[in-house]
């Protein structure tokens, strides 16, 4: 198909017998068999004769071996083992199994040497066949070569017309080549050519368009147009009305101006005499300013005076007249004063800020207190909370392990015997909610000192009941068991199932597992297969006692 793609108009044929045609007709063919023609049935002849000494061999290897067993069936004295039999029992019955098996091999032996004479019969037969058919082929070869040589001659003249016919046929490909490129070239023209007229057609859509929006928009400026004219004719009668009145206002206006330019002369008068008034203003201002400041400064001072002797002496001064001013001693009182400065200083500086630090402490002291106080209060709560869920939970979990305990005994003995003791134990001595759960299972007939000592089946029924036991005090609507039932036998299985249909009126369950007496008992049965390598599908089985639905 590749070479017919490149080389058009030339035939191909594989050795398989297919052959493809210049015009593309395709025909299907097979590899001859070997006896299907004149070489093969002559190839198939020699092998047939070269098998002929195998077989020959092996048939006298029959012939010697069935001599060899009727010379030993020959040579066993019957009479002699007769006389000999009390004593050999075991002898003879040794004797009489090989002698059953020499029969049957002498039998086997038989059939072969028959077969074997069939087999050579028919290969004698085919080789005299094989032989008139190989003298005919003969006869045919040589026509054959004569065939072949007038074939092989004009396949000389095939080939120099074939070399001509393929120098034409790439002069044909070149020049075809040349119109594909000029076809795809008058074909890229032609789409321009269509892409232009689109655009030419969309133009033409466009101008038709924006014409008929021009149109309507020339009908309404002329619209409009008359409407201005209407608005002007109204306009210029009032214009005419404004400029008569213009003309008066105008007259008003010289009057006015006259009347304006008195008044102004007036008020330029006025002027200066408000100027030198308002400097001699500023004049006393400034002096009343400058007093006031020096009033402040001399008021401020005394304040100042006042304040430091408060802070100082803790004294108020007041204006007093004292009647002893003529005799009073100023420098004895101004001494007695630097005396005291001087002690004053000795005395070092004075800390201010130790009263507001303390206050500061207080505060953060009564803080911390009160802090304190609510961290006790709320530790009180907490216990007390603490104790009250201990309480509860205590009550709320003897209250559930003792409906365990309950149906725990009830399913044990359910699926083993009712005889049989089974228990559930708290720790003698302890907090419930931290003590360890004892589980007493002993069986009938065993009285195990540890549940390790259990089967693997017992503890997986232990572990079944203590589980459903659960389950009934917090039910659900479905539940999933994983390979569950895996160490159970046939008879705990039984009982694995009657408490699963005992239960399955409340619940679904989805049991995985892999035992076929649990599948029995089951609704329905989901499993994966694979038809097909590598293509998995989900097989779904639902049982019913009227019929069977496989999905």
């Amino acid at each position: 198909l590749r070479f017919s793609e490149s080389y058009e108009g030339i035939a191909f044929t594989t050795l398989n017998g297919d052959y493809l045609a210049a015009n593309g007709l395709i025909e299907g063919g097979a590899a001859p068999k070997l006896d299907e023609t004149l070489f093969g049935r002559r190839q198939m002849l020699e092998n047939l004769k070269a098998d002929i000494p195998t077989h020959e061999g092996q048939l006298d290897h029959v012939y010697a071996r069935l001599t060899a067993l009727e010379t030993a069936i020959a040579s066993i004295d019957m009479k002699m083992l007769a006389d000999k039999s009390r004593m050999l029992v075991n002898d003879l019955a040794n004797i009489e199994k090989q002698i059953a098996q020499f029969e049957f091999e002498k039998k086997k032996a038989i059939d072969d040497i028959e077969k074997n004479r069939q087999e050579l019969q028919d290969i004698v037969t085919q080789s005299n066949e094989l032989d008139k058919e190989r003298e005919k082929l003969e006869t045919s070869l040589e026509t054959f070569r004569e065939d072949v040589n007038k074939a092989k001659a004009q396949t000389a003249e095939l080939e120099t017309g074939f070399r001509q016919a393929e120098s034409d046929y790439s002069s044909v490909v070149t020049r075809l080549n040349a119109l594909h490129i000029s076809i795809e070239r008058l074909v890229g023209e032609k789409k321009n050519l269509e892409n232009a007229i689109t655009r030419n057609e969309e133009n033409i859509v466009t101008v038709t368009n924006s014409t008929e929006r021009r149109r309507r928009d020339i009908e309404n400026a002329n619209e409009e147009k008359r409407t201005l004219a209407e608005i002007l004719e109204d306009k210029d009668i009032e214009l005419h009305e404004l400029q008569m009145q213009r003309e008066k206002l105008q007259s008003e206006e010289k009057i006015v101006s006259v009347q304006y330019g008195e008044t102004k002369n007036i008020i330029q008068v006025n002027e200066k005499q408000i100027n030198e008034l308002r400097k001699q203003r500023e004049l006393l201002s400034n002096e009343i300013h400058a007093a006031e400041i020096k009033l402040n400064e001399v008021n401020l001072r005394v304040e100042n005076l006042k304040n430091h002797i408060q802070e100082n002496y803790s004294i108020q001064l007041e204006l007093k007249e004292f009647e002893d001013i003529e005799t009073f001693d100023f420098k004895q009182r101004s001494d007695e004063v630097f005396s005291l400065k001087q002690q004053i200083k000795n005395l070092g500086p004075v800390y201010m800020l130790a009263h507001s630090e303390y206050e500061e402490e207080k505060q953060r002291l009564e803080f911390l207190l009160q802090q304190r106080n609510d961290l006790v209060n709320s530790e009180k709560d907490l216990v007390k909370t603490i104790d009250e869920i201990n309480t509860a939970a205590q009550l709320l979990f003897m209250e559930t392990f003792e409906k365990i305990r309950g149906y725990f005994i009830d399913i044990f003995r359910s699926l083993f015997n009712p005889g049989d003791e089974a228990d559930l134990r708290l720790e003698e001595n302890s907090d419930p909610l931290e003590g360890k759960i004892e589980i007493v299972a002993k069986p009938k007939g065993k009285r195990p000192t540890s549940i390790e000592l259990l089967s693997g089946g017992e503890k997986t029924l232990t572990a079944i009941a203590l589980l459903f036991s659960i389950y009934l005090v917090k039910p659900s609507p479905f539940c999933i068991l994983d390979e569950i039932d895996a160490p159970l036998d046939d008879a705990n299985i039984d009982r694995f199932t009657k408490i699963i249909r005992e239960f399955s009126k409340n619940t679904q369950f989805i049991v995985v597992t892999h035992n076929k007496r649990t599948m029995e008992a089951s609704d329905g049965l989901y499993g994966v297969t694979m038809q097909e390598e590598g293509i998995s599908k989900l097989v779904t089985v639902r049982f019913n006692e009227d019929m069977n639905i496989v999905a």
